[in-house]
């Protein structure tokens, strides 16, 4: 059986697609278990699910979820430097491990595409309405964690996080004239100087953090005056009240400056993930059914997992990818094949519990 979960890993390394693009991805896990199972397939949002039934069913009904997009590179193609092809093939592993046997529970595995840019598991929230889920559990591989080891914890596992694009407008000047004119860099300047502030840790009552990804004022036209800026942020936080918060200060300061300097003001938001709280009841399984280890505080990454948890118990936990292990997202990262087989036996600890 693992030669196969292994062919299918590679299949998926070798077709990544970025999130929202994942056509041939979806195909070919939707063909590997018509080919390989009895499970029935279902549409669930993007992404889809197979379902293994029993008439008599007594124990609780669990989902188990795995994303299956890649990231998307410099030049526009996709790479797998994150492992979602090792995750898919690995819950893929545990459908097959499942077939033919009885565990006196329905089983739901869900294929999630688009989790890089947080839009993929809110619509897959669907599942919750097409079927009774009383427990959902999903993996993400950590490299620096001893290869194997899996940990998590009760309460929040992921961080939640939201990027921003502040855009503040004037009227452009002759560089001659810049009183004819109306510049938005002392309303920037006064923003960048009161973001460490907006972002103190005694404000809040977790991990906060506002991180300046970058600022574009003017062009390089030296007889211009800057007319317009755009400061691009991301927001981060343990708990969702306290991004919340974090966000509303940042843009209540950006409107009464805007206001202040006579400039237009406008806001978007990309990558918006809320936080991963685990259920501490079914945290403490996972680390029960494995033997894991606890982890001490919350991943500063974040994974739309969260937006499971916010209908349905259940957990996300880590499994480790070896302590030397290149890191996620960069260019020598690979999903180990030998993780596949730990992987698949935590997935089925799970469907037996």
């Amino acid at each position: 059986m693992i030669d196969i979960i292994m062919q299918l890993r590679h299949h998926l390394h070798n077709c990544a697609e970025i999130s929202g693009k994942e056509e041939k991805t979806k195909a070919l896990l939707m063909n590997f278990l018509k080919n390989y199972t009895t499970l029935e397939l279902h549409p669930c949002g993007k992404g889809f699910y197979a379902a293994h039934r029993e008439k008599n069913a007594v124990k609780p009904a669990i989902a188990l979820r795995a994303d299956y997009d890649a990231l998307v590179m410099p030049d526009g193609t996709a790479s797998h430097l994150c492992g979602h092809d090792g995750h898919a093939a690995a819950l893929c592993g545990a459908a097959l491990m499942a077939e033919g046997k009885t565990f006196d529970r329905n089983i739901f595995f869900l294929f999630q595409p688009a989790e890089e840019t947080g839009a993929g598991a809110e619509p897959c929230c669907e599942l919750f309405q097409k079927e009774t889920v009383d427990e959902i559990y999903g993996a993400h591989n950590l490299p620096g964690v001893p290869f194997g080891q899996v940990t998590t914890r009760p309460g929040t596992f992921a961080c939640a996080s939201r990027g921003i694009t502040l855009v503040f407008k004037g009227k452009p000047a002759h560089a001659a004239y810049p009183e004819n004119g109306i510049s938005p860099a002392a309303a920037v300047g006064k923003l960048l100087c009161e973001i460490p502030i907006l972002s103190a840790p005694e404000k809040y009552t977790g991990m906060t953090l506002c991180t300046v990804i970058g600022v574009e004022m003017g062009e390089k036209a030296f007889g211009a005056a800057a007319e317009k800026a755009v400061i691009w942020l991301t927001l981060r936080a343990e708990h969702d009240h306290d991004l919340t918060a974090l966000h509303d200060s940042i843009l209540q300061l950006s409107e009464t400056l805007a206001q202040e300097y006579h400039l237009d003001f406008s806001y978007e938001m990309q990558d918006v993930f809320p936080a991963t709280e685990n259920h501490p009841e079914n945290a403490e399984k996972v680390l029960t059914l494995t033997n894991g280890t606890l982890l001490e505080v919350p991943m500063r990454w974040s994974e739309d997992f969260g937006h499971y948890l916010q209908h349905c118990k259940g957990a996300f936990f880590g499994i480790g990818a070896g302590k030397d292990h290149p890191p996620l997202h960069t260019e020598h990262y690979e999903y180990p094949d030998r993780l596949l087989q730990p992987a698949m036996e935590v997935f089925y600890k799970l469907m037996e519990s």
